[in-house]
């Protein structure tokens, strides 16, 4: 689970459904829902942000509805920690959260094992770091140290 101040895919990563599309009830659901090849995504819609909150299909070991009060909740357990999140017909993203997972886990298990080409990880990698540079998150000379260490390690 990582936390992003934006919304943005990773490489070779696509959108197999998300929220926008579905219709809302009465309430507004506080987050949005996105589901990738590679992940889920919840985006935080409150107060014009567009902080967001992703979990790898991997590190998802459960997810149910779960109902507090008057409101139905999107529980996700991520190892030792569980997040409700209020999003729009908890009980359908429940089931597509599991198909997605299990169908990505049946589809990505033989390359998983096989690994990825040394060249893709760093590259990967140095995306990763380039994006959190361009949002300034990380110094000049962060990124610089970054980039040598990126360089020095052996895939």
């Amino acid at each position: 689970m990582f936390w992003t101040l934006t919304f943005q895919l990773m490489p070779d990563e696509k959108i197999l459904e998300d929220s926008s599309a579905r219709s809302q009830g009465a309430i507004k659901p506080v987050y949005s829902v996105f589901l990738t090849n590679k992940r889920a995504i919840f985006r935080f819609d409150g107060l014009g942000s567009s902080l967001t909150q992703s979990f790898h299909y991997e590190e998802i070991l459960d997810v149910k509805p779960s109902k507090r009060l008057f409101f139905t909740y999107l529980k996700v357990r991520a190892g030792k920690r569980e997040f409700l999140l209020n999003v729009g017909d908890a009980e359908y993203w429940t089931t597509r959260i599991q198909e997605i997972k299990n169908s990505e886990a049946k589809s990505g298990g033989e390359l998983k094992q096989a690994g990825s080409p040394p060249e893709r990880t760093k590259r990967e990698l140095l995306d990763m770091i380039t994006v959190l540079r361009k949002y300034s998150l990380l110094t000049d000379e962060e990124l610089e140290k970054k980039v040598h260490l990126l360089d020095s390690l052996r895939f």
